[in-house]
């Protein structure tokens, strides 16, 4: 069919979605017909009277029906009933049909022209209600309905110019034809009906499959996707799209590997890409930077398949790895730390079978024995070199122990291969299977002649030092190899409620917190390697000096450890207290800027405190005179100095003296110097005194001088300066902005495939632009302050402000490690562009100033009842609310004065508050200390559409 059939058909087809498709197409086939028969009833009219002026046809009566079809049809347009009831009435309408063709014939003496009109209006109405129907029954019960009327018709008729018999012969052939027709069309029809059923179930059973399918994909942790010969995404689970951070529609536009892969990693990814696709299989690693920014290795396995359309495409499936490949280091580790161990040298070391074979041995334990590799491994346990005849019986019993599940210790006295005794301790460790078997032993020994030898010495040395220990003012330990006490005593132990029972037999860890246990144990370790070490401590309050000395035999071999701890809590209070008055001192003194200075008149000593030597532009502990100092001083102050120096040295009284001083670095200062003699026994014996620096007086008495003039004149320059900035920066910048725009223009017209300069020149000429846009938001903003200019109100897109304005402050952000999140949804407003940029730029650099390191940022746009909302939250150190109330006058920070910890001027916020008041809106702040600070601008809702993208976004 043609388009326009397509185009005429559709005016036929209902709008009402309450019906059926095929209610629908019924509805469209009865319409199209009862017009085709409004049309040829009043026709066939016209030709009937050419042919036979003198017939009895009515027009009126034709175009009565015609009007009735017409009318149906319009009805169905206007009436939801009728529509559904359409087939129906139609019917009814063909009953009608026939009864008239009939009467008409019949009036007409069953002429040969209106005989064969009835015999078409039978046939046609019959089939129409064949296609209308889906029984039998309806077909049969119209042409049986058709004979009656031709039976009655003939027995009305006065004569009929055709033989009744033959009518009555040729309507029930017609009737026989149509009935068979219609009973092969309605056995064809419920067949593809049943047909059309199967294929709806089988469409429905894959889609159902093809559901499951993704559900199963998207249940699984590995990333699976598809790609096509560009590398574009074609297919991917929900696992993409969670690593990747990207949405459906984003990725649509990445291709492989996309951003996921650092730089260096990118040319890799696609090689094995391309390789996937010209040997139809391939598996690469490949790590993938996911969306918190951390980077996790992934292993790719992809395979060539077809799409049904025959196109080619890679089906990937990616695992993340960085649990095996921490499994594999940990395996790798604990592999070295086994052979580490196995190996040894002081550790007898060997891996026995189930069944008490030897497997492995180190080569310590060859050294014990006069035999080779070869001559043990394969054999039992207890039947090789390392034990003698009495030993073996023991030693087999302790294996099948072993084997049988239990850990097992050992202790033998035996022989070296030259005849020497010696001694070793081990066990044999079980090593079971997954199914609780057991399917290796790991035996290990050492050889503890030494420790037996050190052991006895320990027991006579204790004889020794026991009167020592019980009368020590403070507490005496002594200590074996295995960090055991064995002895204790002291009165500093009595008084903290311990006895000597209560740690003799006992470790650190079983008498003190485990911190507290482990530093003991690194000094006694030391101790026994023959370090002395000491070492201060602290428990229940108190403060401790500790000392860890080695216990030595009358060979000079370390047998023990000594510990010796005396309570120092009182002398370090005294020492602390001390260097707090000292540094508070020395704060004072940096405070002020004041140093003190005292002249032994008996030794000549001249001593000054550090700060003094400071003043002087001298290291603390350089040596100092009084001529060295009155060096320093203004050639035109010097004698002043020295004569009120010399008459305190004759106890002529106290002097208060300014002076310029120029250091040996040629700094020039004020100072205010003030001595006092001091006597003893009617003798001056040294003065004393203090040194100020006084320069920032000064300077700020000259300053205050020249204020006044400089005020004037700082006036007159502004003027000056708002008058003559915007030429002298809009010049410059418009001829950056125009050579970017021609960069650009030749760079787009040459063949630079993969040349940046394109972008290069974009981002130029952008940035240029964006600066200028900021100078004269600047500008207009002082001029507003000044009362000078109105800002000019027009849609601003929100939602792009934002991303160009977070994009250049971001760099900030990540220096800090900051997350700096969008959460921007379409917001219009009406304002002033450059006010705009100016309240997001100052409310998010604050934000980043004041938020510490790994804090976040949130920056939020939406468009209320209200108007356009801006929303700018951050986690940092916050503020007092009483604080906030001023915030927004100039010159106010929320921390101020000498030691604030934040730089600034105090006005940012101040010109945020002016801006948003000239656009008609407001500002909100809610703070709370340490927690962070929301600050919330609301501006005038735009009347306007804008075309720019103003979609949702999250970053």
């Amino acid at each position: 069919m043609s388009a326009p059939d397509l185009d005429v058909a559709t005016l036929f087809w209902p709008n009402d979605d309450t019906l059926s498709v095929t209610a629908k197409s019924r509805v469209q086939v009865v319409r199209l017909l009862c017009l085709l028969g409004s049309i040829v009833v009043p026709l066939y009219g016209l030709l009937y009277r050419v042919v036979q002026p003198t017939a009895t046809d009515p027009m009126w009566v034709r175009l009565g029906i015609a009007g009735l079809l017409g009318a149906f049809v319009g009805a169905t347009y206007v009436f939801k009933k009728l529509r559904t009831h359409c087939v129906g009435v139609a019917w009814g309408m063909l009953y009608v049909l026939m009864a008239w063709a009939t009467a008409l014939a019949a009036a007409n003496q069953f002429s040969g022209e209106y005989v064969v009109g009835m015999v078409v209006v039978y046939a046609v109405s019959a089939t129409l209600v064949l296609f209308s129907s889906e029984l039998l029954r309806s077909v049969l019960s119209f042409l049986l309905a058709g004979l009656l009327f031709v039976g009655a018709a003939l027995l009305w008729a006065p004569s009929a110019q055709v033989s009744p018999l033959v009518l009555g012969g040729g309507m029930v052939m017609v009737a026989l034809l149509v009935g068979i027709v219609a009973r092969w069309v309605l056995l064809v029809r419920r067949r593809l009906a049943r047909q059309e059923q199967e294929l709806r179930e089988q469409r429905n059973q894959l889609e159902g499959h093809r559901r499951y399918t993704n559900r199963l994909l998207n249940a699984t942790d590995d990333l699976f996707f598809a790609l096509d010969e560009e590398g574009r995404f074609q297919w991917w689970n929900d696992r993409v799209l969670e690593a990747t951070g990207l949405s459906d529609d984003e990725i649509r536009d990445v291709d492989a590997p996309g951003p996921f892969v650092s730089a260096k990693r990118k040319r890799q990814a696609k090689q094995a890409i391309r390789r996937v696709f010209k040997t139809g299989s391939g598996q690469a690693e490949v790590p993938l930077r996911i969306d918190d920014g951390a980077t996790v290795p992934y292993e790719f396995v992809g395979n060539l398949v077809e799409d049904p359309d025959g196109k080619r495409q890679i089906v990937c499936v990616g695992r993340n790895i960085a649990d095996r490949k921490r499994r594999a280091r940990e395996l790798k580790r604990s592999e070295r730390r086994f052979r580490a161990t196995f190996n040894d040298p002081n550790l007898l070391a060997g891996v026995l079978a189930p069944d008490g074979t030897l497997i492995e041995q180190n080569e310590t334990a060859m050294g014990y024995v006069d035999a080779q590799r070869e001559d043990v491994v394969g054999q039992p346990f207890w039947e090789t070199p390392w034990w003698d005849e009495e030993t073996r019986p023991s030693i087999r019993e302790k294996v099948e122990r072993a084997a049988a599940g239990e850990y097992v210790e050992y202790e033998a006295d035996l022989e070296t291969s030259c005849g020497d005794p010696y001694t070793v301790a081990g066990s044999i460790r079980p090593v079971v299977g997954d199914d609780g078997a057991t399917v290796s032993m790991v035996v290990s020994a050492r050889e503890i002649t030494e420790r037996k030898r050190r052991e006895e010495a320990l027991r006579a040395a204790e004889g020794r030092y026991q009167t020592l220990i019980e009368n020590f003012p403070g507490g005496v330990f002594l200590f074996d190899e295995d960090l055991q006490y064995t002895l204790a005593g002291g009165r500093d132990l009595r008084e903290v409620g311990l006895a000597p029972s209560d740690v003799e037999g006992k470790g650190p860890r079983d008498i003190f917190p485990d911190g507290l246990a482990r530093e003991l144990e690194e000094h006694f370790r030391c101790a026994l390697d023959g370090e002395k070490n000491v070492f201060e401590q602290e428990m229940g309050g108190r403060r401790y000096l500790n000392r860890a000395l080695p216990v030595r035999d009358e060979t000079g071999a370390v047998i023990a450890g000594m510990a010796v701890a005396q309570d120092i809590t009182e002398r370090r209070r005294r020492k602390e207290e001390l260097e707090r008055k000292n540094d508070l001192f020395q704060q004072a003194q940096e405070i002020a800027n004041v140093g003190g200075w005292e002249f032994d008149l008996d030794t000549g000593t001249l001593t000054l405190t550090d700060q003094a030597y400071r003043i002087h532009g001298l290291s603390p502990g350089s040596r100092m005179t009084p001529e060295r100092s009155h060096a320093l001083y203004h050639p035109d102050d010097r004698e002043a100095a020295e004569e009120a120096f010399r008459r305190a040295v004759d106890g002529e009284g106290p002097y208060d003296v300014e002076a310029r001083l120029i250091t040996e670095a040629g700094e020039k200062r004020w100072i205010r110097t003030r001595g006092e003699p001091q006597e003893e026994n009617n003798r001056t014996v040294r003065v004393r005194g203090a040194i100020q620096d006084i320069t920032d007086q000064k300077e700020r008495e000259e300053a205050l001088r020249t204020a006044k003039a400089d005020a004037e004149e700082a006036n007159r320059l502004k003027s000056a300066f708002l008058a003559n900035i915007s030429h002298e920066i809009r010049t410059p910048l418009t001829s950056i902005i125009g050579f970017a725009e021609l960069i650009g223009s030749e760079a787009g017209g040459l063949d630079l495939p993969n040349s940046p300069l394109p972008g290069y020149a974009t981002m130029i000429e952008r940035s240029g632009k964006r600066l200028l846009e900021t100078l004269e938001g600047v500008l207009n903003l002082s001029k507003l302050q000044a009362g000078q200019m109105e800002m000019e109100t027009e849609p601003v897109d929100l939602v792009q402000q934002i991303r160009w304005t977070v994009q250049e402050l971001r760099p900030r952000a990540e220096k800090k490690d900051i997350d700096l999140q969008l959460e921007t949804d379409r917001a219009m407003a009406e304002a002033d562009e450059g006010g705009v940029q100016i309240v997001i730029r100052n409310l998010v650099s604050n934000a980043i100033k004041y938020t510490e390191e790994a804090g976040q940022i949130w920056v939020r746009s939406f468009q209320a009842e209200d108007g356009a909302v801006l929303v700018v939250e951050d986690t940092g150190i916050g503020m007092d609310p009483a604080v906030a109330e001023g915030l927004f006058e100039p010159f106010r920070q929320a921390s101020e004065g000498l030691n604030r910890k934040y730089e600034g001027t105090g006005v940012g916020l101040a010109v945020t508050n002016e801006a948003v008041s000239k656009m008609k809106g407001a500002i909100e702040v809610d703070t709370e200390k340490d927690t962070g600070t929301r600050f919330t601008v609301r501006l005038p809702a735009s009347t306007e559409e804008n075309s720019a993208d103003g979609s949702s976004s999250t970053t």
